[in-house]
């Protein structure tokens, strides 16, 4: 690699990696906006919230490479356009193919991060972020009470406490049991407080009644000076052997579908759309960077910064992303359209010839 070469590739790392940082740390702060009230309030561990943010991570940075990429090419050849640089390389014989050859050596090493990614690292990802969502909402269902509002604690009850302190004293309970369908049961408590052991957790209710119905349909009242109730998750049902995502699923998952299961059938569509959005998103990075750079390399030198030149290239970025999120979706919602993913990337490669020919004219006119 030459020196300009390795130049130009070290500029595009460096800005590319202080993109991801921003997006990554504007991105981590959303996410603990809304964490960080049951971090100090309801005394969720803070290990969560950084396994949230963690396995949040690998779904959304094949996204964003391909933005990445096109910011870091703005940024980068923009500078060596003002700096009068670009004018120089060329100048001493530099062609366009020098120009671009760092920008594809970058975009697919890029592409290849990005592969990993989509195949290997986002599904399980995805997999064990829907894990750690469904602990902390059963496992942790009791530190997480409201109050004043009702509170769904795994299947089976709706949790409604007017006052609750730290010490996990309740007043004013109202908790609707349906664990039997035919005769759920509805319990009012003057006041109640949380006992959590590793096995379970249980509320223990005082003062208060139990409300159900007979086999006869009759209401009954039954009432009580101690309740001890268990609110445990169902222990017949296992989360692992739910109905799987298809943004959760191997690529082997993907290509192999369980054809004895009714959910996998209706899905097949989103299977084959998955399976070709793994390998679109790592070609877009290819794509988007070649069109970008031919783009601005076929535009007239401007002895000042021309604003108007970069609001088209920032409205370039914006319109191939859209792109790729409405082949995305047209590829989930009609059957057969899964290789529109692959068309982003093929839009892409024909600007990109199109902008080097206008390149091409310009220099010899």
């Amino acid at each position: 690699m030459k020196l300009v070469e390795k130049y130009i590739f070290k500029q595009l790392f460096l800005n590319s990696f202080l993109i991801l940082l921003l997006i990554i740390s504007v991105f981590s702060l959303s996410k603990s906006v809304q964490l960080i009230e049951l971090i100090i309030n309801k005394g969720l561990p803070t290990i969560f919230f950084i396994k949230l943010i963690a396995l949040s991570l690998p779904q959304i940075v094949p996204i964003l490479f391909p933005i990445i990429i096109c910011l870091s090419i703005c940024f980068v050849f923009s500078r060596m356009q003002t700096d009068k640089e670009l004018i120089v390389f060329q100048s001493s014989g530099l062609s366009s193919f020098d120009l671009i050859k760092p920008v594809i050596i970058y975009s697919l090493f890029l592409s290849s991060i990005s592969v990993f990614f989509t195949i290997s690292v986002a599904p399980k990802s995805n997999e064990n972020f829907k894990i750690l969502l469904y602990t902390i909402k059963n496992d942790y269902s009791s530190t997480l009470l409201q109050e004043g509002v009702f509170n769904t604690i795994g299947k089976d009850f709706t949790v409604f406490i007017k006052e609750r302190n730290s010490k996990g004293e309740l007043s004013n309970i109202f908790i609707h049991d349906s664990r039997e369908l035919e005769s759920p049961s509805t319990l009012i408590a003057r006041k109640g407080r949380l006992i959590n052991d590793t096995s379970s957790t249980k509320i223990l209710l005082e003062d208060g009644s139990q409300q159900f119905q007979s086999k006869e349909k009759k209401l009954s009242v039954l009432y009580f000076d101690k309740y001890l109730l268990d609110i445990n998750k169902n222990e017949t049902f296992s989360f692992m052997d739910r109905w799987k995502s298809p943004s959760e699923r191997t690529w082997y998952e993907l290509h192999n579908p369980n054809y004895n299961s009714g959910d996998d059938l209706n899905n097949l569509q989103a299977f084959k759309a998955e399976a070709t959005q793994r390998l679109a998103l790592p070609l877009n990075i290819i794509g988007f960077s070649l069109v970008i750079l031919s783009y601005m390399l076929s535009a007239k030198f401007y002895r000042t910064e021309n604003y108007y030149h970069t609001v088209k290239i920032f409205v370039l970025i914006i319109l191939l992303e859209i792109l790729a999120i409405t082949a995305s979706n047209l590829s989930i919602k009609y059957s057969n359209m899964e290789l529109v993913n692959f068309s982003p990337f093929f839009l892409s490669i024909i600007l990109s010839i199109y902008f080097l020919r206008k390149q091409q004219k310009l220099n010899h006119g």
